[in-house]
Formats: structure tokens, sequence, C-alpha cells
């Protein structure tokens, strides 16, 4: 544990290092930029697009296009079969998956030098929390993350989840600050790795969570009333549940560090007498700080946290994605961080110039506050002028360097009627409509249906007994709060091009029997989302739908 806060505090150093650089970023940023392609000169890509001629940021942007998966995609392919030197000069060690939200799964080159650069803003990210919440590596961490699963290219490169790549690999020192061992996340049934890592974790003193999507969070702590008298049992005996599913080799080797632990059965029963419940800000006290996605769509199951933590903080991830860790929150409050400038170079483009002739592409210093652009990156992983298609907005700035926060996925907009409705509109509408009503919700997705005229329909699930009434309300809190965040939508409602909309409720448990099918089949259980907006009609098939209500 010492080691791990004098390690911590050598970061203090490259914190202010890195503070410095916000003064002129896009010094920092050309200075980056140049490094990157001084040392990839020699790449195929570095020498079609002519890397070595490059002497500035304009060079850069006469010289390279602007990339995407579809583009890169025969480059990675090289790879995948065992060419080298094809977009970076060191040797590509992990290839990481895409969630594959928007699409197939994706390819994303990890080098050890990539894997270096990220680890540094991850560092960062880590300092400026140590640095608020002293304490907090006094017990252990609770990490939640999808495994690596140990595929291999057919020249041996693995691929799979990054997090649960870094997870396995990494330093010992650093791994028994960690609560649960990652064979537990090997475990392919997602109901019994639940069990799991409740079974071990509330064996312990965890002083933080992580998991990216607050969701995972909320759907671990629904399992403790279901399994509490199992659960106790088991840390009484110090023995592992039967009655799931794990495979032989991961069950021994999770009960070989299991130990009777008659004291801590009886703090569990003690508190499930008193409280009536078990939950974490009881059985946890030393809990400290809650680390996870805050924007986008992850919104409305922040709502849910406070039930079973109380008032604990909860400090973003930041713009994070298989591609690159663009920002570093420094405080607990609000959403995203600055922007990474030392780990990748960017450029911007405002959001409403995507898709035109003439797009116009902006550095860092050319943002404005409460701006949305789509950001673009060069990655010391061999992407270049790489569109993530994501879209982030500008909440303010550190010193001369933005603080971004994610917004959605650039795909994620339904427009039938010329609406053009963004996921992150609705999600904005319905957070409002939610806290207007003092409703919670297990999920919400809205679709087009096809009729005459097409209406918009909302898949809800609730958390707890809503009445008929109750229901109703929201829908029609909904309907009012899109006209205020959308003009086209309301333009279309009150122009009765659109039908009033409905609101569909989903039998109990849809949200998650619906995750467990989708894990089944592949799907990143830690990064999983439903979306909240979607083109597909069909999407309402997964659920069984109790009700059917409409606006009177």
């Amino acid at each position: 544990m010492r080691i791990a806060y004098l390690a911590l505090k050598a970061l203090a150093l490259k914190a202010r290092a890195f503070e410095r650089s916000t003064l002129d970023p896009v010094k920092a940023q050309e200075a980056l930029l140049l490094e990157y392609l001084s040392k990839n000169r020699d790449t195929e890509y570095g020498k079609k697009y002519h890397f070595s001629e490059v002497r500035s940021i304009a060079d850069y942007r006469m010289l390279v296009p602007m990339s995407d998966s579809e583009s890169v995609f025969p480059y990675v392919e090289k790879i995948v079969n065992g060419v080298r030197n094809v977009l970076t000069k060191d040797k590509v060690i992990f290839f990481g998956l895409t969630s594959g939200t928007t699409g197939k799964p994706k390819f994303i080159p990890v080098t050890k030098f990539s894997r270096a650069k990220k680890a540094e803003t991850l560092n960062l990210w880590a300092y400026y929390i140590s640095r608020d919440h002293p304490g907090i590596l006094d017990g252990k961490i609770l990490a939640i993350i999808n495994p690596e699963d140990e595929a291999f290219t057919g020249n041996g490169i693995p691929y799979g989840a990054e997090s649960g790549h870094a997870y396995k690999n990494l330093p010992v020192m650093i791994r028994d600050l960690y609560a649960v061992p990652y064979d537990v996340f090997r475990i392919k049934d997602y109901e019994s790795r639940y069990y799991c890592i409740l079974r071990i974790a509330m064996g312990q003193d965890i002083t933080t969570i992580a998991a990216l999507n607050p969701s995972t969070i909320i759907l671990l702590c629904q399992k403790i009333e279901k399994y509490k008298d199992i659960l106790i049992d088991d840390i009484e005996k110090g023995t592992l549940y039967h009655g799931i599913d794990v495979p032989a080799g991961i069950r021994e080797s999770i009960e070989r560090s299991l130990k009777p632990s008659l004291k801590r059965a009886r703090e569990l029963k003690d508190i499930l007498k008193e409280k009536k419940a078990l939950l974490p800000e009881h059985f946890w006290p030393n809990l400290k700080l809650i680390e996870c996605w805050k924007g986008g769509t992850v919104k409305i199951y922040l709502k849910e946290l406070p039930q079973y933590f109380g008032d604990i903080p909860v400090r973003d991830f930041g713009c994070l994605s298989t591609e690159a860790r663009a920002s570093i929150p420094m405080g607990d409050s609000g959403v995203g961080g600055v922007l990474a400038i030392n780990t990748n170079f960017y450029e911007f483009i405002p959001k409403e110039d995507m898709g035109k002739h003439r797009m116009r592409f902006l550095l860092c210093d050319e943002l404005s506050k409460g701006g949305e652009y789509f950001i673009i990156v060069t990655t010391p992983g061999g992407l270049y002028r790489y569109n993530i298609d994501d879209i982030i907005t500008v909440k303010g700035f550190f010193n001369n360097t933005p603080m971004i926060e994610f917004v959605q996925k650039g795909s994620n907009a339904v427009s039938v009627m010329g609406e053009k409705l963004y996921e992150s509109q609705l999600n904005e509408a319905v957070n409002r409509a939610v806290d207007k009503n003092d409703i919670l919700l297990e999920f919400i997705c809205a679709f087009v249906q096809r009729t005459k005229p097409p209406r918009y329909a909302f898949l809800v699930e609730f958390d707890g007994s809503v009445s008929s009434g109750g229901k109703r309300d929201l829908l029609r809190s909904i309907e009012e709060e899109l006209k205020v965040e959308n003009a086209e939508y309301k333009y279309v409602r009150d122009a009765q091009l659109l039908d009033p909309p409905v609101l569909k409720v989903v039998k109990k448990g849809g949200f998650e029997r619906y995750r467990a099918k989708r894990v089944m089949e592949g799907a990143n259980d830690s990064q999983f989302k439903v979306p909240e907006l979607t083109p597909d009609e069909n999407f309402q098939d997964n659920f069984v739908i109790e009700e059917e209500i409409g606006l009177k």
C-alpha cells in the first residue's frame, strides 16, 4: 500500500507539468504530433502520406486525409495477418475491440508505446482522485471489467476488451489493491459472475468502486437483495455457493482464496437486522468514491445510486474509448475533464459541419464554450486524423485548454419528418421528465413507429410501482421536454406531421433479460448500454410489453 502512495506522490510532478502545458495547448499538441509522425515516418502509412515532409500542423492537414474505421480497415487487416511496420514502427501486441454499439466490433491496434501513453493519462486521473480523497487506497478497489477472453488472431496477437487486458497485466504491487481476481471476470454466466463479485467483495473493506457504466453498479446492487442470505452463509463458512455456474478451474481458484469469517458474517447479519436491508453504504462504511461514466446517455442511472450508496461522490471516467483516452477529470462535480493534450493530437469538426463538402477542422484553442464538435484523433497507436464518431461539448477551460464532455455517438440520431432528434436531446428531456415526476426507471428506449403519421414510442421499465396516471404524466412530461430540447421536434408535432407519442411498458425484468441475452451473444458486459434512441422499430420485439399508454 505504501508503494502505491509513493507512486502517486511522484505523479504530483507530472501533474504540475501537465498543468503547465495547458497554458499553451497548441504548442504542446504540435510537439506531440511531430513526435508521433517522426517515430512512424518509415511505416507503410507514413510513406504513403509523406510524414517525413511534415513540419507543422498545417503540413499535416494538407498531406494526410481524415480517416475512419472503413478507410483504416485494410491496414489493420494487414497487421492482423502478420505484416509489420504498417501503421506504427512498434510491434502491435494487442488489438482492443470496440464495444460495437454502432456497428460490428473493430480491431484497434495497441503497442507498448501506446499503452504507456494511455497509462500516463490514467495515472494523472488517479492522482487527482488520490489528491481529493486521502485514504482511498487504505482499503480495496472494486473494479468491474470485461475479460480479455484470451482470443488470438491467426498470427498469435491477442485481442479482446482492452480493460480486461490491462487488468490482467497489472503489476503485482498494483494488483494487490484490487478486490476481485481477474478469473472472476472470465465466468461466462453473468448472473454467476455477479454473485462471485459480491461474494468476494462483501468480505473486504472496499474504499472505491470503478465500473464504466453506472448501470453495472446498479445491477450488482440489485443482486444483493436476491442473494443476501446465501452470501452471508458463504462468508461465514468460507465457501462458494454451488447453485451458480462457475467453471471448475475458476471455482477451485476462487475457493483457495476464501477463508471463513464469523466476524464479517456477524456484521452483515447485524446490519440486516437493524436496517432491514443490506446496502453498500452500510457494509462498506469506508467507501469514499464511485468512478464511472457520468455523461452521455448514462445520466439516468446516476439517479439510482443514492438509494444504495447515500451521498457518496461520483467521479467521471472522462472521454474514454478503445481508440483514445481524451480527457482527465480533475474533480467530482460535473462531467468530463481537461483535454488530454499530452496523449493524443486532436482536431474538432463543428457538429453542424459534419457531412458538408467543406468542413472546418479546428484546433483546441479555437473551440467555444457550449459548442458541440466531432472529435478527430491522432493517437500513439497508429490512428491518424481518425474520426471516432464521438460528439463532445466544451464545458469551459482549464487555463487555456478546453474541458470536454462526451455527448453522444454521432450516428445516434433519428429523423423521419426533419426533426433530427439526437439521443443526447432525448436523454436530457427524459432526465428532466423523470425528475419532475419523481420516478425511477430501469431503462428507456425510444423508436419511431411507421404509423400514418409516424409517432415516437417509448419502451419503459419502471423501478418500482407507478400508477396509470403517473405513467401518463411521465409521457406528457417527456413530450413537453422534447419540444423544449428540439425546436424541429416541436414544429413537426405542432404541425401534426408526427402523431402523439406512446408509452410501452415493459414487463418487469425485461432489461435484465435483454442484457443477459446480449452478453451471451458476445456484447461487452462492462460497457453494455441499451440505446436510448434507435431507428429500429423491431427493437421492441426483444421485450414483453404489458401496457400501452397514450396521451389523452
